[in-house]
């Protein structure tokens, strides 16, 4: 029915209405030549631009069903009928010169509603419903370029006209259509700005102030009835969709344009496109989050997309400022969490991919720091807390701590929200039985001290750090057979090592959980089924490790990795892992290399003469010599590049014909990497590949 009504709105038939409608004009007069007073003269074409009007109306609300002419009494409902007969009577002879009723002194209010619904229908509708291309990306239009003075003007008078009504006025069956026709009016005027200023590629500002806040004096009267707005209802989507805040967010070219503003707006109008945004996410879109990016990325370019960090990142700011407000909220709403874990989807999507340089960017790592400590704050922010921990991995260091102090510089109260929300966590994971949110809530710190770590973050609280590790150690040793603590293992292996690593000399003679080695490598060993997440945090552990644990210790590690290593090499690894297996594997051949070439000669032997260690060694050999086999599949060919150099210094050191001194002299590079291993967000640290 759509495309049916899209031919419909085609300028060829929109011109051919208006030749018809010339004609019967013409004849009609020829046939009142002899009437002394020539009457209004409605042909069957007005009669169809009238109905037209309508239906374009209901159109663009989506056939909303808060629509204000089902309210209207049968009596009123005919009367509004025969007005729109005589206003589609006042149009122009020609389609062209429609625009020229906006500003007509002698048209009627009716006249003019319908000129807009035709116009709204002719440029905003119709190329969306005839699956058009891109309506930005359309060729510029000179009609279009024409019409931009009338709807300046006309947006201007009905500013200076709504100024004179009252608050009541919004709320009435007349304000209601008001609203309708600004709705309307902003969704034209916003789409034929973007089509117009892609002449002007020197300046980002639109147009001329006053032109400014005109419109945001009607996206106000438009999307807030009362024009007032809170810290919680700015982050929240609007609870009473009508039709006229449904024709702003359905047409998917006006909020996009209104981010392009937020530059120029004062604050409370800042709040307003804020509160648009918000409930056009939650309402366009859904929550498939590869769905929701293509969607949008069928609209928004580089330029768009700069524009859109600014925005959601402004959505961060009002959020912050209502998770921090008083009384402190203890949950976030549904819609608020739908709406979070969206934006937050779109930075992990930027992140992932490096669009527009965002891993550069100080203002985002500053915005994720702050978020990530205020969202431990509630009881519902885990998976908000995921999606801001994954992008974070994604940052550069130098963005990180810059962010970090930019952080501290605008939150006063940063660091005592962190260290309370670490306190809290510490002394829950010490009770008998915290539940599977606190166990997730110290994993999800784990990981942000993991990045922060990494990143040499300098965090003051040094103390904070230790006795948490310290905490989580004696959490780990207690639930030790617990098979779903795997996750929270490799957390503590991966910030144990960032911190020892970021922080040098540090002190923890005050925690000797920390000092027992035996202890913290049997946090790896004791999982049930090698977890490649874990085994590579184990091995980095390793690696980067200043102290060996005894030699019975040192063996079980060696048997531990050699398996998840042999497993790699013979494609045991399915699903989620199988990619990740060719991430890890020359991590875990660095840290058997690690452990033969600090073993004592005892050590050694015990673990070179294992007959599982010789079945690694005819392997990784075979695989070296694999190059004269063309028909390798694509993960045999991806593990050779990966595994080439550690698997042949492995080998070395199995046979020891390397030096059994040497000694690895720079400081290894390391990669965070953000994964989800059947549906589980975890952190997986490997050495940065040479």
């Amino acid at each position: 029915m759509m495309e049916c009504l899209a031919h419909l709105l085609r300028p060829s038939f929109l011109n051919l209405l208006f030749q018809y409608r010339r004609l019967f004009h013409a004849l009609a007069v020829q046939e009142l030549t002899k009437v002394a007073v020539i009457p209004i003269i409605i042909s069957w074409v007005d009669a169809v631009l009238a109905r037209l009007g309508d239906v374009v109306s209901c159109v663009a609300s989506a056939m909303h069903d808060r629509y204000f002419d089902d309210e209207l009494p049968e009596a009123l409902k005919k009367r509004r009928e025969e007005d729109n007969l005589r206003a589609a009577a006042q149009l122009p002879d020609r389609w062209d010169s429609v625009p020229s009723i906006l500003m007509s002194e002698r048209a009627s209010p009716a006249a003019k509603r319908l000129a807009l619904r035709l116009l709204v229908s002719r440029y905003v509708l119709q190329p969306q419903l005839a699956l058009h291309p891109r309506v930005v990306d359309a060729p510029l239009d000179n009609s279009m370029v024409s019409l931009l003075p009338y709807l300046t003007d006309f947006m201007q008078h009905t500013v200076v006209r709504l100024s004179e009504c009252s608050l009541l006025h919004a709320q009435h069956q007349s304000g209601f259509q008001e609203r309708m026709n600004c709705a309307m009016l902003l969704s034209l005027f916003s789409l034929v700005d973007l089509t117009t200023s892609t002449k002007d590629t020197e300046t980002d500002v639109p147009f001329r102030p006053y032109t400014l806040a005109t419109v945001m004096r009607l996206l106000r009267f438009v999307m807030l009835v009362d024009n007032t707005l809170s810290a919680q209802t700015v982050v929240s989507p609007c609870q009473d969709l009508d039709a006229p805040r449904v024709v702003l967010i359905l047409w998917r070219h006006f909020v996009p344009w209104t981010w392009r503003l937020l530059t120029e707006c004062n604050a409370s109008d800042s709040e307003t496109i804020i509160f648009l945004t918000t409930t056009w996410l939650h309402c366009t879109f859904d929550s498939d989050s590869q769905t929701t990016i293509s969607t949008l990325a069928t609209l928004t370019g580089d330029k768009h997309g700069k524009y859109m960090i600014c925005a959601y990142l402004a959505y961060f700011s009002r959020l912050l400022v209502y998770l921090s407000s008083a009384p402190r909220p203890r949950n976030l709403t549904t819609t608020q969490t739908d709406v979070l874990l969206k934006i937050c989807r779109y930075f992990v999507h930027w992140s992932d991919s490096d669009l527009l340089g965002i891993r550069k960017s100080s203002d985002c790592c500053r915005y994720l720091t702050l978020l990530f400590v205020y969202l431990s704050c509630i009881e519902n922010g885990h998976d908000a807390s995921d999606y801001v921990t994954h992008a974070m991995a994604r940052m550069q260091p130098r963005s990180l701590r810059d962010g970090w102090k930019q952080a501290i510089q605008e939150s006063p109260t940063f660091c005592d929200e962190l260290e309370k929300s670490i306190s809290n966590t510490r002394m829950q994971l010490l009770e008998d039985k915290p539940d599977k949110n606190h166990i997730r809530r110290a994993k999800q710190f784990l990981d942000f001290l993991t990045i922060t770590c990494f990143s040499n973050v300098q965090i003051s609280d040094q103390k904070l750090i230790i006795e948490f590790l310290e905490a989580t150690m004696k959490y780990l040793r207690r639930e030790s057979a617990e098979k779903q603590l795997q996750n929270l293992s490799t957390s503590f292996l991966s910030c144990l090592t960032a911190f020892q690593r970021g922080q040098p000399g540090i002190r923890v003679c005050d925690a000797p959980l920390l000092l027992d080695i035996e202890s913290i490598w049997q946090v790896a060993m004791d999982s049930t089924t090698p977890e490649l997440a874990l085994a590579s945090a184990f091995a980095l552990h390793i690696i980067l490790s200043r102290r060996l644990p005894d030699s019975l210790t040192q063996t079980e590690a060696w048997d531990y990795l050699r398996n998840v290593l042999l497993m790699i090499v013979s494609q045991d690894y399915f699903g989620d892992e199988s990619p990740l297996a060719l991430v890890v594997n020359p991590t875990i051949c660095d840290a058997l290399s690690q452990l033969l070439r600090h073993a004592d000669e005892h050590t050694a032997v015990v673990m070179q003469s294992s007959p599982w260690t010789l079945h690694l060694q005819s392997v990784l050999q075979r695989i070296q010599n694999s190059d004269d086999c063309p028909d390798l599949d694509g993960y045999s060919s991806w593990l050779k590049k990966k595994i080439s150099k550690p698997a042949a210094d492995l080998m070395k050191q199995i046979t020891r014909t390397s030096d059994a001194g040497e000694l690895r002299q720079a400081t290894p590079a390391i990669d965070i990497i953000p994964c989800r291993i059947d549906g589980l967000f975890q952190l997986v640290c490997v050495l940065r590949a040479t």
